[in-house]
């Protein structure tokens, strides 16, 4: 809101041609959801205006927010500090005002303490080593030109921290996809690296030290200590927490960080786990710039991890009281979020309601993901809501359709998709029943299910496992 009440003020003292013709133009479309083209033209000939051009007259009016948004933000962040102080000095170097161009050049160089934009640096480095040439002679360049070797140094520090650390997050998000022995056997390779040799907080940039810890927490992750994960995760909130700039002006970045921290804690104690939510929640209170979208991430991870936590505690009853807490703010709030967020709530929500009895409301978020969204969304969440709907379809007696819909399973994810052992035995177990339902005792059949996952040592302890589980047990208790 704050940005449309400023677009509007530019917009009145700077002329631009019919200018009320730009701001009739951004009303509508303001106000409108979608519009068609035919529709806007309707509405500009109603108000007098030509519509001919409307095409130019939108991407006009599309420079004109952008040269709004840029005056409106323009001292946000440190970057943009940096980048406005960068801009002057080239002005006023054309001019020949050299002096000037380095008094700028000063107060731009105590806020790159603060933002340690290598890139940046090396430009404001670049105009100041121009400017003491022609202002202070051949040595004072020199001396300039000599710190620029650092800067160069830097930035190949963060290139190689930062490859490594892609390459280790690609190893993690393949877990499953690739064989595990390579997966480790790379990581030992990232490990290995020279640079892992070092102290993570001795190295220059913020970004640098981030990147260091992740990829350690990343290892630790893919050979599950938790522990050390865990103690890696926290020494980078750490390095968050000492650099509040970096923080503030990178509030995703620490967010989810945060959530990995979160998700960890939410298999301990009460307290320690509340403390952690508590604590992400009151991130948004000191952010201004990217806020909007900030407050939607915290609100969607924060309320799937309490809702994972309840789930983990078998604590079904409060789930689905808090469950109805998020469908109402979900319901109030227009959030504009990717679809990967929304597919993992509504699975905990199917999840939540088919424990509680309640097949039908369960069916309705199962087909809201399956309808309404892409595999490619977020392939695991979108496979185990297919699995979901078969456990449905099996409970709602709808055999024939259980056999349909397996089938159909078997032939978009056999090859893509391994299932774990639950998974694997309780698809066997309905599909076998659902081909001779009154043949088969099933009480008998559940129980042995039962018996046969208590046997099983290595099971992941994933909130999937847990409502396979909980299902299963539900059998034993109804039968």
């Amino acid at each position: 809101m704050n940005e449309k009440r400023y677009f509007k003020i530019f917009i009145n003292k700077n002329i631009f041609g019919s200018q009320n013709k730009y701001l009739l133009l951004f009303d509508i479309i303001n106000s409108n959801e979608t519009i068609s083209e035919d529709t806007l033209k309707k509405h500009v000939k109603e108000q007098d205006y030509s519509d001919k051009n409307i095409s130019y007259d939108i991407n006009y009016l599309n420079k004109i927010i952008l040269r709004s948004l840029n005056e409106f933000h323009h001292e946000k962040t440190i970057s943009l500090k940096l980048q406005n102080h960068i801009k002057s000095v080239e002005i006023l170097f054309y001019k020949g005002l050299y002096d000037e161009c380095l008094k700028i050049i000063r107060k731009a160089k105590k806020l790159s303490l603060k933002n340690e934009n290598e890139i940046l640096i090396l430009e404001l480095l670049n105009w100041e080593k121009k400017c003491m040439g022609y202002s202070k002679g051949f040595y004072g360049a020199m001396s300039v030109n000599e710190k620029i070797d650092n800067y160069f140094n830097y930035i190949k520090e963060n290139r190689e921290i930062t490859d490594l650390y892609y390459h280790s997050y690609f190893l993690k998000n393949n877990v499953g996809k690739m064989p595990y022995e390579g997966i480790v056997e790379e990581f030992n390779k990232i490990i290995g690296n020279a640079i892992f040799k070092k102290d993570g907080l001795s190295l220059h940039s913020v970004q640098s030290k981030i990147f260091y810890f992740l990829t350690i927490a990343n290892y630790f992750h893919v050979i599950n200590q938790k522990d050390r994960e865990l103690l890696n995760l926290e020494k980078t909130i750490e390095v968050f927490d000492n650099n509040p700039f970096y923080k503030e002006e990178n509030p995703l970045d620490y967010i989810s960080v945060y959530t990995r921290v979160i998700d960890i804690y939410k298999k301990s104690d009460d307290a320690s786990f509340h403390n952690k939510i508590e604590a992400l929640r009151g991130f948004e209170n000191i952010l201004d710039f990217q806020k909007s979208v900030a407050q939607e991430r915290i609100f969607f991870h924060t309320n799937q991890a309490e809702l994972e936590f309840l789930i983990f505690n078998n604590n079904f009853e409060e789930g689905l009281k808090m469950m109805q807490l998020v469908l109402k703010s979900l319901k109030e709030n227009k959030f504009n979020i990717e679809p990967y967020y929304f597919i993992g709530m509504y699975y905990q929500f199917a999840c939540i309601l088919l424990i509680n009895k309640n097949l039908s409301q369960s069916l309705k978020y199962v087909n809201l993901i399956l309808n309404e969204f892409k595999l490619e969304d977020r392939p695991k969440s979108f496979i185990k809501t297919e699995i979901l709907n078969l456990i449905i379809h099996y409970e709602l007696k709808n055999y024939k359709l259980v056999l349909h819909n397996y089938a159909t399973f078997n032939k978009k994810y056999k090859r893509v998709f391994k299932l774990n052992f639950i998974e694997k035995n309780i698809i066997q177990l309905m599909v076998q029943i659902s081909e001779n339902p009154f043949g088969t005792n099933e009480n008998i059949e559940f129980k042995k299910l039962h018996v046969k996952i208590q046997k099983k040592n290595d099971l992941e302890d994933s909130i999937s496992n847990k409502i396979y589980t909980k299902y299963i047990e539900s059998k034993l208790k109804h039968n």
